[in-house]
């Protein structure tokens, strides 16, 4: 009777032990559908509609053409925009932010224009005509990037130099990539960066563990795990402040931010440029902006930032 009693309990073991794995595989997949597609590319096609009048206006004004960049990593074509002026003999390669697509920096690119740099825009992973898989905080995406400064390389003139720009989650792209290879970057511009992976997505465990009564330890618990397992890195990886941390780069580096920033808090920035070690490196706080509006709203002030950069690490 014992050992019949001593099966059973074996068996029911087994069981939940077998239940809990497939409701942490259940769990985790969901965390991982969530978070490598927060803005579906379907969603980010429509808000190019938001900034049509713009990009429309920008291609009357220089020369602008649509190109395609093979994935060394991944085969994909990674969509691009070249826009250029007579006289530019630099390149600056943009990489827009969450919901965003190519079309979207043109107002950035007007700036880097007018001082002396040819623009590379395009679409990262997951958005616009980009049509690989999953948005990952600038780890996957990092690669495209590298493709993209490679394009550059090869079709600029001699003695021309390379700016890597990167908007809010565009900028973890940039710096994790940087932080891969540098060698061919010869200034790096963080506008709005994001640092920590987990303070952007918290809010987004909070409501997923209140609306399904999940404890958000479990499925960051889970969601790591599945994460691991489909793309060989967990959460702990998707932090760009911890990817330049005891890393030299080369290039002289300026981060931009606002006081009033509320999506990456100046916090962010500032984590970032402490972990830059060297002194090629600039933190410009503004105190009046919103995410990303400085150059929006005051397109001059936010030029002559990245002039008087330039100029101090000519």
């Amino acid at each position: 009777m014992k050992k019949k009693s001593k099966i059973i309990l074996s068996i029911l073991l087994i069981l939940i032990l077998i239940a809990a794995v497939i409701f942490t595989i259940f769990v985790g997949k969901n965390v991982f559908d969530g978070i490598t597609n927060p803005v579906s590319r379907e969603d980010s096609i429509k808000h190019i509609e938001l900034y049509r009048d713009e990009y429309e206006n920008f291609k009357k004004h220089h020369t602008v053409k649509e190109i395609k960049i093979s994935s060394s990593e991944f085969g994909h074509n990674i969509p691009a925009i070249y826009a250029s002026d007579d006289g530019n003999e630099n390149i600056a390669v943009l990489i827009h932010g969450m919901g965003g697509t190519k079309e979207s920096l043109s107002h950035i690119a007007d700036i880097f224009l007018s001082l002396g740099y040819n623009t590379l825009i395009y679409d990262e992973r997951n958005a616009g005509e980009n049509l690989a898989n999953y948005s990952t905080f600038g780890i996957l995406e990092s690669y495209d990037a590298l493709d993209a400064i490679n394009y550059a390389k090869s079709h600029i003139k001699k003695g021309g130099k390379i700016l890597l720009f990167g908007e809010s989650f565009g900028a973890s792209t940039a710096l994790i990539a940087s932080s891969r290879d540098d060698s061919n970057i010869n200034y790096l511009v963080l506008d709005s960066p994001v640092a920590d992976f987990y303070e952007m997505v918290d809010q987004i465990f909070d409501k997923i563990s209140k609306e399904e009564n999940v404890p958000k330890s479990y499925m960051k618990f889970a969601g790591d795990i599945y994460t691991k397992s489909k793309l060989g890195f967990g959460f702990d990886d998707i932090n760009s402040a911890n990817w330049i941390k005891d890393k030299k780069l080369k290039s002289p580096v300026l981060i931009i931010n606002s006081m009033k920033d509320e999506v990456t808090p100046p916090h962010m920035g500032k984590e970032i440029y402490d972990n830059i070690s060297g002194d090629k490196k600039e933190l410009h706080t503004e105190k009046d902006y919103k995410h990303i509006e400085f150059a929006i709203k005051n397109p001059t002030g936010y030029k002559k930032v990245i002039s008087d950069f330039l100029l101090k690490y000519k």
